[in-house]
């Protein structure tokens, strides 16, 4: 699952939960069992992978496994923080409702940041 960025030209629309849900094609809600943050093979650029456990399908069919990793740019490594503007930054242990669409078979995070929820 990769994260889309560009949100900042939509940030009315996003903040509204029913613009959301309209143009996700999934909403799921679930736990982030853990968040890892590492170099890109080039070491010009950190990502951060969380791994989330699907617990309710509110939109869309279910995923196989019912697991997800999402990979968001940005996120710490050693001493060194690369932060991306808009991106949601997800912590273990954190029960969280996130908005998807898919494109050409890849999955984005509706709105970047305003994407996650927690509950």
């Amino acid at each position: 699952m990769k994260q889309s960025g560009g949100a900042g030209i939509l940030i009315k629309e996003c903040a509204d939960a029913a613009y959301r849900a309209e143009k996700a094609d999934y909403i799921v809600e679930g736990t982030v069992e853990k968040v890892e943050s590492r170099w890109n093979q080039e070491r010009t650029s950190i990502f951060t992978y969380t791994d989330l456990r699907i617990e309710k399908y509110v939109k869309g069919a279910p995923f196989v496994g019912n697991e997800l990793q999402i990979v968001t740019p940005g996120g710490t490594v050693g001493e060194i923080s690369q932060w991306v503007e808009d991106q949601p930054i997800f912590h273990e242990g954190k029960k969280v409702r996130i908005y998807f669409e898919e494109v050409n078979g890849e999955f984005f995070i509706v709105c970047a940041r305003f994407g996650v929820e927690e509950r």
